[in-house]
Formats: structure tokens, C-alpha cells, sequence
């Protein structure tokens, strides 16, 4: 059985195992273990509850009192494909729920996966917050090819 929990500090290797293996297969950006320290509070991990492994993470950053962002997104090979990608995005979506936010964006190379979990592509653009607070600081700032989709929270919008 799988469960979603927040992290303790004895996860930080393994979140930054899972989101570093996926960055270098070109999935997602890589993180250094101090900004998944200092990310640690926004993050979940799935725990396969029979070998107490951690077997995929993800993690909830706000951005501002009208949007939340759900990053760091990463699910080990072996349970790729079993639904524990979706059970940490609806995990983090629930906990833009209880923080009341009523937009939640994601910059991807997996489009399609959120997709089906009801996100729909956005203008990167729009989401000048997303980029004051964490694009300054990556590598590829100047020729982003992540896609942007969003998610409403609320049915006012969407």
C-alpha cells in the first residue's frame, strides 16, 4: 500500500535522489539538497508501506494569497505508471484547498499527465510571481521550455 505524508529530514536524500534522477533523463530541473531543504515544509512524499521506501515526492509552494504551485514532482521507475504521481497531485492540490487558493499552475515537460488530472495549458507569462520568486535562479531562465498549465480550485473561474 501506498501513503501519501509530509517528509521528515530523514527524507531529504531521497527527495533528492527522486528529483535529481528525473532531471538528469531530462524531466524536470534539478534541485541542490539545500533547496529541498529549504523547500522541505511544501513537500509530500509517497511511502511504500511495506518496504518503508520513499518511492515519489512532490511539493505545494505558494505563491501569493491568489496561487499556488505544485513542483518538484517525481515518482520512482519502478512505480511509474501505478498512480502514485496522481496520488501526490491530488494530495497537493488538497493542500492548496485548505489554503484557500483558487489557482494552482505547474511548469512541466509532462503535459499530458497533468492533463488528465484536469490542469489546461497556460501562458507562462501570466504568472509573473512564479518567475520573481525561482526562474531567476535557474539555468535555463533566458529559454524556459517547460509548459505552464493551471488548474482552478474553485468552479468561479474555470
Amino acid at each position: 500500500m501506498i501513503i501519501i505524508r509530509r517528509p521528515t529530514v530523514d527524507d531529504v536524500n531521497s527527495i533528492f535522489r527522486l528529483t535529481n534522477k528525473m532531471a538528469e533523463k531530462g524531466l524536470m530541473l534539478s534541485r541542490s539538497k539545500y533547496k529541498i531543504i529549504t523547500m522541505l515544509n511544501g513537500f509530500l512524499v509517497a511511502e511504500d508501506s511495506e518496504t518503508k521506501q520513499v518511492i515519489g515526492c512532490g511539493a505545494f509552494s505558494l505563491l501569493w494569497t491568489d496561487m499556488g504551485e505544485v513542483m518538484a514532482l517525481a515518482v520512482d521507475d519502478a512505480y511509474q505508471k501505478k498512480g502514485v504521481g496522481k496520488m501526490l497531485v491530488n494530495a497537493l492540490l488538497d493542500e492548496g484547498r485548505r489554503l484557500n487558493v483558487p489557482e494552482v499552475i505547474t511548469l512541466t515537460y509532462q503535459v499530458e499527465f497533468f492533463k488528465k488530472l484536469g490542469f489546461a495549458l497556460a501562458d507562462k507569462d501570466k504568472f509573473p510571481r512564479k518567475m520573481w520568486r525561482e526562474c531567476l535562479e535557474c539555468p535555463k531562465l533566458e529559454q524556459c521550455d517547460e509548459i505552464a498549465l493551471h488548474i482552478f480550485l474553485n468552479n468561479e473561474k474555470s
